[in-house]
């Protein structure tokens, strides 16, 4: 059993077996990123399928923007930048503690909709 406090989380990225065929139903990977006066990073290991899912499900009932099994708190974006239309986006969110920037890599559809979310379109 574990608990994890989703109020807290600013990213998620879920790891299934079609990403990592060494991976099962029961033994999958979530990595979270939480928020505080630095960005802090964990994974956690041998997370169900369901617990997997019903995080997702969580987290984009809280507004969180998804692409694939990346989910993002456009809250918790300091600045994004896109690279190319084809490939995507670099989308910055805090601040480890020696001071490099928290960068993810997101496609372009999700910079897309994050930008046009963030803008209030």
């Amino acid at each position: 059993m574990r608990y994890i406090n989703t109020n807290r989380i600013i990213a998620a990225q879920l790891t299934t077996p079609d990403e990592n065929p060494l991976i099962g139903d029961d033994t999958r990977l979530i990595d979270v990123w939480f928020d505080g006066s630095s960005v802090r990073k964990q994974l956690f290991k041998k997370v169900k399928k369901t617990e997997q899912e019903a995080l997702a499900q969580e987290l984009e009932g809280k507004g969180f923007i998804r692409s694939g099994n990346l989910l993002i708190n456009p809250r918790a974006v300091l600045f994004a930048e896109m690279e190319h239309e084809i490939v995507g986006g670099l989308v910055t969110i805090g601040y480890q503690d020696n001071g490099s920037p928290v960068e993810l890599k997101v496609d372009s559809n999700l910079f897309i909709e994050l930008c046009e979310r963030l803008r209030g379109v």
